[in-house]
């Protein structure tokens, strides 16, 4: 698999360094490099589109909006044809549990698969990081990221930086949730490991709990500023330039982006979470593992009631 995986949406794929290295790994000259948008998590919202495929866009390549959202937004012909021509594969940031439902429930899940086993560049980043694995930490029961407040909020062409929520005067009571993805790589994933949202809560620790409940899966944990890199088997972690990070140089967490951006993993081990710093570059089949054991979580049937998908095209 081919991947850039960054820790957050629109902040990280407006980065140079992210548009730089997509088109790397396309091993194509950026005019002949075309590229598929696929919004769900965002509910095909136009300015988080622009914000996620501008540097690509200027780089010369040629961009397509896969809309799947609603029924008749897109026939499965036209699905079939647009992921098939693709050799890159931007998912948006949003709600996740709503999105990869969505792809299930049409067979685009399956089409995903196809384009990934021959070598498309499969990127994105917070929820178009983590639906990539076998499950993410994911902000998919926050009330603000449901259809219809995202259509009141942005509907009208709003201008929005990020689809993540940020720490406000108000502190909201939602909580995270543990959301099957589509599972191309093995682990529990973690997008903007550094932030806290509008709950009020790190997500570093919130994931510790998490893990805590899903003991059976490794987890790896994505700053914010971060991104993965995956080539078959080799991977790299970049920093985006000109930010920071969680990674302080004698090897400490810090969560106040005082240091450099990167990645950690984690592991239940006696029933405590044994956290270690991922090096800066290595083989994938040494740092991800297939799960013992995977719990889904029962919290995702409630957000899935209150936020529906579509089941037909």
């Amino acid at each position: 698999m081919k991947g850039v995986f960054v820790g957050s949406g629109s902040e990280g794929m407006q980065s140079p360094t992210t548009a730089s290295e997509i088109l790397q790994l396309t091993g194509k000259d950026a005019a002949q490099v075309n590229v598929a948008y696929l919004g769900t998590s965002s509910y095909d919202l136009e300015q988080f589109k622009i914000n996620q495929v501008s540097r690509l866009q200027e780089a010369g390549c040629t961009i397509v909006s896969l809309k799947v959202t609603c029924p008749g937004d897109c026939t499965k012909e036209e699905m079939k044809d647009i992921v098939g021509k693709s050799d890159v594969i931007i998912v948006g940031g949003g709600n996740t549990l709503f999105s990869t439902n969505r792809w299930r429930a049409i067979g685009l899940d399956k089409l995903l698969k196809e384009a990934a086993d021959r070598g498309c560049v499969m990127c994105g980043g917070s929820a178009g990081a983590i639906c990539w694995f076998d499950a993410g930490h994911s902000d998919s029961a926050d009330p603000d990221t449901y259809y219809e407040p995202m259509m009141a909020q942005f509907g009208a062409g709003a201008e929005s930086k990020e689809e993540s929520s940020a720490l406000g005067e108000e502190v909201k009571p939602w909580k995270y949730v543990r959301v099957p993805c589509l599972g191309f790589l093995p682990g529990l994933c973690l997008p903007h490991a550094d932030k806290i949202q509008s709950n009020g809560v790190l997500r570093m620790d919130d994931f510790d709990e998490m893990m805590l409940r899903h003991p059976g899966e490794r987890g790896i944990t994505i700053d914010h500023f971060c991104a993965l890199v995956v080539d078959g088997d080799d991977y790299r972690v970049v920093g985006l330039e000109g930010k920071g990070g969680s990674v302080m140089e004698d090897g400490s967490f810090n969560s106040k982006q005082e240091g450099r951006p990167g990645c950690w993993v984690k592991n239940v081990v006696d029933g405590k979470v044994v956290t270690t710093l991922l090096p800066w570059d290595g083989k994938l089949s040494e740092v991800l593992k297939v799960a013992d054991e995977i719990v889904e979580d029962p919290n995702c049937a409630q957000s899935m009631a209150d936020n529906p998908h579509k089941t037909d095209m």
